[in-house]
């Protein structure tokens, strides 16, 4: 079988009395079907160019967004928003969003089209950042070919000035792809342990070496980032050390132990 504007990954730590591996709270078995929760920061450019030939009253502003989504993990988005003011649909003043297409990259295996229905209602000019609407998966490449889904995105933004608005898109639905697992399990870790370690004499701090690695089931090896790091001065008495690491499906978890430096 063939095994996507900042948005942050919860990093569930446990502190215990002994060192103690946390992986992401979501972590489950690959599956076909994706259970899509995806936040994207987006940036929407009010001047972006229509197509030759459009009406004047469509308005065509172009948008990116970018997010790390559990189960996909890199993705960046393009999109093009069409907007009609006035008549037939909306008063003169006030604007419908009709449907338009949408589409994710996600880094080093493929892309992911959408079609996002138009809105049921008009707008005013000052609430074009803030819509709710609907949308189908039509298809992807590479890894994703076939795509299919459906579900709802949620834009929430606001004028950034020189005719660009900046915010967040939340995208909830399912995604499906045939003969495809997506990977939805976090990787593991090894070297995870409370250490001791003494100071000189005199001395309030120690210089602590540790190694932690990190294995994931699709990925193999992978970084590793502790705080703080081994090598690093530890002062007498005891310090948590956090570490985690992430695999290309933004799949994080994280583990954590205590440094204790003695007199």
């Amino acid at each position: 079988m063939r095994r996507f504007i900042p948005a942050a990954l919860a990093l569930v730590v446990i502190f215990g009395p002994l060192a103690t591996l946390a992986a992401a709270a979501e972590s489950q078995p690959a599956a076909s079907q994706l259970d899509l929760r995806a936040r994207l920061n987006v940036v929407l450019d009010n001047a972006g160019p229509c197509p030759p030939g459009s009406p004047a009253s469509l308005r065509c502003p172009a948008g990116t967004g970018e997010g790390v989504v559990t189960g996909l993990g890199a993705v960046t988005e393009t999109y093009t928003v069409l907007l009609h003011r006035g008549p037939p649909f909306c008063t003169e003043d006030t604007f419908k969003r009709l449907g338009y297409p949408s589409r994710w990259a996600i880094a080093n295996k493929g892309e992911i089209y959408f079609a996002v229905a138009e809105s049921a209602q008009c707008f005013e000019e000052f609430d074009l950042g803030t819509a709710t609407l609907a949308f189908t998966v039509t298809g992807g490449t590479g890894i994703y070919a076939g795509a299919s889904g459906g579900g709802t995105v949620s834009h929430v933004a606001s004028p950034l000035g020189d005719g660009k608005f900046g915010g967040v898109q939340d995208w909830n639905g399912t995604l499906s792809v045939p003969g495809f697992d997506f990977d939805l399990t976090a990787p593991t870790f090894t070297g995870v342990a409370n250490k001791t370690a003494k100071a000189k004499k005199g001395a309030r701090f120690a210089r602590v070496t540790f190694k932690v690695a990190a294995q994931d089931d699709r990925d193999g090896a992978l970084p590793v980032t502790c705080v703080p790091r081994s090598g690093s001065r530890f002062p007498i008495g005891r310090t948590v050390v956090r570490c985690a690491a992430t695999d290309s499906s933004a799949n994080t978890a994280g583990a954590s132990f205590r440094i204790t430096v003695k007199r």
